[in-house]
């Protein structure tokens, strides 16, 4: 069996490059993801889908400098970030531990118009502006112009937006990482001056690949048994011919595509987020550096718990999540739900008991032969088409997990909702594989192949080296479901 044009290639008489790996390889950067697809059903499920909708990467290489793309170095790339004119404000505490100050109120914050101060994490929302606090009535109106302080923080001098002196503001509202927003501005009517001044630019961010290989490896005997068809057992014949090795090559591949979609998901930085300086290194002292997976790019997933798949849950999911699905290219508002077997039946059988679904059209063939299919492509609920995939990363036998009170695992209810859209912007995928230089299969030939050879050995081995990424400017959201439900 032929993964690659072209079958594998021989290097002899010198060592292993990373320059030779790449002339020998695949000249097609999107040779791994696809080739992956073989394995879609079981191991690659992010991954295809990805691939299918042609959330990948073209053209991009070691010299690539564009709006789009910058590749710093042969593992680094930077990606433009589109740029929102909206922003988010947050209470942020000081170096002494404060969020907010009121001299006047102990408790009744802000009551009978005293002035007080607030700590924030931005400078987005300033002089004569009004910020709305999260619980969507209360307004303060800023007197000042925000002030730099410690901890990264912004001092703003605020007063209640109100028609009633002895409106105050809630002190919850004002808690570490409660969330405001600038919404208006109020000046005076006789002799104002100034205004409001914004702007807001691209940015970029850093996605980092993660280098994996693989290889299997035969002795001379067992190459000439295969082909003397002395070989008996469970891998002796493929498709009528007697292919054992053959089949070691598909295991390792499947073996790839199991750890290419762990990594897609789950996969953690080695590479701090400030300095940029690779921490983690092996035990000759060479640097071991490796990007985020969805679950750990940007700010990290929301958390969502559940028990399980019922109307309330999906409703609840769906309004939860409807802000962060934008349009694809095909104009459809698209999310990928990925979770285990015991989910995703779970979720099948919510949708025919709790909202109805019948298997009226469901049957397929004939008398004895007539069976009912209950698996579906998509569903659209209100505008958001909903794809549904198990993936093995998501089982009791791929990881590790711990007993619930019902007999099944954490694990089995774990989940990743990616949306497939555009950024916000509308000029670039939200999420997108990537990757620089080609996956590379080869032969590191021994004895046994005669001619020229790389080993004396009587044996070979056949290697993959695949370098490969995910840029994620989504808001992935992280279904489980907590020990205590």
């Amino acid at each position: 069996m032929r993964l690659a044009p072209g079958g594998p290639q021989t290097v002899a008489q010198e060592s292993i490059t990373g320059r030779m790996l790449i002339d020998f390889g695949v000249n097609e950067p999107d040779f791994m993801p696809t080739v992956f697809r073989l394995f879609q059903d079981d191991e690659s499920t992010i991954t295809s889908i990805l691939d299918i909708k042609g959330l990948k990467t073209q053209n991009i290489n070691y010299s690539t400098n564009d709006g789009s793309y910058r590749t710093v170095g042969s593992n680094h790339v930077q990606f433009a970030i589109d740029n929102s004119d909206v922003r988010k404000i947050h209470l942020r505490a000081n170096a002494l531990g404060l969020t907010y100050k009121d001299d006047a109120n102990a408790t009744e914050i802000g009551r009978n118009q005293t002035p007080f101060y607030i700590w924030v994490d931005t400078n987005w929302a300033g002089y004569k502006e009004i910020i709305e606090l999260a619980d969507n009535r209360t307004l303060l109106y800023i007197l000042q112009d925000p002030e730099e302080d410690s901890n990264d923080t912004w001092k703003l001098k605020v007063k209640v937006w109100t028609n009633i002196i002895a409106n105050h503001v809630d002190v919850t509202l004002l808690e570490e990482g409660r969330e405001a927003a600038a919404v208006m501005t109020a000046h005076e009517h006789e002799f104002s001056e100034r205004g409001v001044e914004k702007y807001t630019f691209a940015g970029f961010g850093n996605s980092y690949l993660t280098l994996q290989r693989f290889k299997y490896s035969y002795s001379g005997t067992a190459k000439a048994m295969q082909k003397n068809g002395k070989v008996t057992g469970r891998w002796a014949v493929h498709n009528g011919q007697k292919l054992f090795i053959e089949e070691a090559q598909i295991k390792m591949m499947k073996r790839a595509a199991e750890y290419l979609e762990y990594q897609v998901i789950f996969g953690k930085s080695t590479v701090t987020t400030d300095t940029n300086k690779v921490i983690l290194r092996d035990d000759n002292g060479r640097e071991v550096m490796a990007g985020s997976g969805i679950m750990y790019s940007g700010d990290g997933p929301i958390d969502m718990p559940y028990k399980g798949w019922t109307k309330g849950f999906i409703n609840s999911m769906l309004t939860n999540i409807d802000s962060y699905i934008t349009r694809g290219s095909d104009g459809n508002r698209e999310f990928v739900v990925v979770t285990s077997p015991t989910s995703t039946r779970d979720f099948h059988r919510c949708l025919r008991e709790d909202f109805g679904l019948t298997m009226n059209n469901n049957i397929v063939g004939d008398g004895a032969s007539k069976g009912i299919i209950d698996s579906y492509s998509f569903y659209e609920i209100d505008g958001l088409r909903l794809i549904i995939k198990r993936s093995p990363w998501f089982t009791q036998q791929r990881r590790p997990g711990m007993p619930l009170s019902d007999g099944t695992y954490t694990n089995e209810w774990d989940g990743l909702v990616v949306p497939l859209g555009l950024s916000i912007g509308g000029n670039r995928n939200g999420i997108e594989l990537i990757q620089l230089r080609p996956a590379s299969r080869g032969t590191v030939a021994g004895i046994d192949a005669g001619g020229n050879i790389a080993s004396s050995v009587d044996g070979s081995q056949e290697h993959i080296l695949f370098q490969n990424g995910v840029i994620s400017v989504i808001q992935p959201i992280r279904l489980y479901r907590p020990t205590y439900m």
